[in-house]
């Protein structure tokens, strides 16, 4: 009887351990794609869970490097979390470049914005930051994709939504311009995609010998429409 409840025991710890463990989506979505993670931006993969069964998986794969750029094949997918089954997908041959103007940061975004009324969005957030001290330079450029079956279709390319630039002595002094967009969904738009209002805030800034003044504030908004599977800036 003792060793019938000790078989017992050991099985259902075992059961336990198995339901327990767990697969690296990262390893397991590289095997799929068969890519090795040596031949990625690896400080740039992310993985993030947006229910409980599909994670995005965002693999930045380096497609061609050499002294001082960078081209970056983007891969993102969403898979599932307990078997690493690629659901749905966009893959794009040299979808970032960085050279003077590195890559900083790629951030993952999940639904940032209701573009329609059905249409589960991603966002895709990169960084850059320029090199020259004297003509400094920095950027945030937004890419929106929707989820179409087993496609990730992409409806907005690499649309700056933050840059700064400026011209300086290279220490303590300069000007620059800053540009800040926030964007709004027209959720009353009678298309099947929602018309977006951005509105472009511009602050012209000067710094003397590291005091810095608000020299010009001015806004300017801007009306991207869904137009032919992208969406486009209208006047």
């Amino acid at each position: 009887m003792k060793k019938l409840l000790l078989i017992l025991i050991s099985t259902f710890t075992l059961s336990s351990c198995s339901q327990e463990k767990t697969i690296d989506l990262i390893d397991s979505t590289l095997s799929n794609l068969k890519i090795k993670k040596e031949k990625c931006l690896t400080e740039f993969i992310k993985n993030q869970k947006i229910t409980e069964s599909e994670s995005i998986i965002l693999i930045p794969e380096i497609a061609d490097k050499g002294d001082g750029f960078i081209t970056v094949n983007g891969h993102i997918l969403i898979v599932n979390n307990k078997n690493g089954k690629i659901n749905s997908r966009f893959s794009e041959k040299e979808s970032w470049y960085s050279d003077a103007v590195r890559i900083e940061n790629i951030d993952v975004k999940h639904q940032p914005y209701q573009i329609s009324k059905k249409s589960k969005t991603i966002g895709i957030l990169i960084e850059y930051h320029g090199s020259s001290g004297s003509n400094p330079y920095s950027s945030k450029e937004l890419s929106l994709f929707i989820r179409n079956g087993e496609k990730l279709e992409r409806v907005l390319k690499d649309y700056p939504i933050y840059t700064i630039n400026g011209e300086t002595n290279g220490i303590n002094s300069g000007d620059f311009v800053e540009h800040k967009k926030v964007i709004e969904p027209n959720i009353h738009s009678k298309t099947k995609f929602f018309d977006l209002k951005i509105t472009n805030s511009i602050i012209k800034t000067q710094l003397t010998e590291g005091t810095e003044k608000t020299i010009e504030k001015s806004e300017k908004i801007e009306n991207l429409k869904y137009k032919n599977g992208k969406y486009k800036n209208v006047l």
